[in-house]
């Protein structure tokens, strides 16, 4: 009987370990032949930027710095709007109450004589009418013209002198423009005494917008001349590093 149980134990299969002659704690065969020592794993390669990549990063900065454009740009479209109104639209249409005679804010140089020929042709209702337009678009043009010269130089113009004779121009035509309404509608009130002090100021005014006008147009004409070299320039640096 005890030599059948020795046999039995004999016979009895062996672990996978003494199967396989390693020891149980050491890995298997293959097992971790798919893994990669840390030390051997190269620098991670970054795409180098394409001309066409460049491109994209350049349009799509200069479109987050598009916010202080559009405000630019409603200004001045606010600005155009209410020239369009008050010199095409309305004071036009003040001939109609005053026997066919122009405004004379529509006018370079004008007289004591005309502005009491015109004085003569406008009743009460016109002269209030005068004075409406006056306090309305009369206030709100050359409001908008100061606060338009003053943005567009804010945005084009780096921080110095430029800016500073910018902002003094508007705020000048502004002044001039609102003291021409009340001096033209004293001196038709006069019979047309106080003319030549209204005329210089009418002047003044008109010589102011044209000039502003011009400046502004300068303005956003060298900001984007600066705009398109920097572009040029960029992309080159970039063509250049890839």
């Amino acid at each position: 009987m005890s030599q059948k149980k020795s046999k039995k134990r004999q016979n009895r299969p062996r672990s996978d370990a003494g199967r396989s002659g390693q020891p149980s704690g050491a890995p298997r065969q293959g097992e971790g032949e798919g893994r990669t020592p840390a030390a051997a794993v190269g620098p991670v390669r970054h795409p180098r930027p394409s001309v066409a990549q460049a491109r994209q990063d350049l349009e799509a900065s200069g479109q987050k710095e598009g916010s202080p454009g559009m405000l630019v740009a409603a200004l001045l479209g606010t600005t155009l709007f209410m020239f369009f109104y008050l010199h095409v639209l309305v004071l036009p249409q003040m001939a109609q109450l005053s026997g066919g005679l122009s405004m004379p804010d529509q006018q370079f140089l004008y007289d004591s004589a005309y502005l009491a020929e015109l004085d003569a042709a406008m009743d009460e209702p016109a002269h209030g009418q005068l004075n409406w337009v006056h306090k309305t678009a009369g206030v709100i043009f050359p409001i908008a013209v100061g606060l338009s010269v003053a943005a567009v130089a804010a945005w084009c113009l780096p921080r110095g002198w430029g800016r500073w004779v910018s902002y003094a121009a508007g705020a000048l035509f502004a002044v001039v423009d609102i003291v021409e309404n009340m001096l033209i509608e004293s001196a038709l009130r006069a019979g047309g005494e106080g003319a030549a002090l209204a005329s210089a100021f009418t002047t003044a005014r008109w010589v102011l917008l044209v000039a502003i006008t011009a400046w502004i147009v300068l303005m956003i004409a060298g900001r984007f001349r600066r705009a398109a070299r920097e572009r040029t320039e960029r992309i080159a640096r970039q063509v250049r590093r890839a």
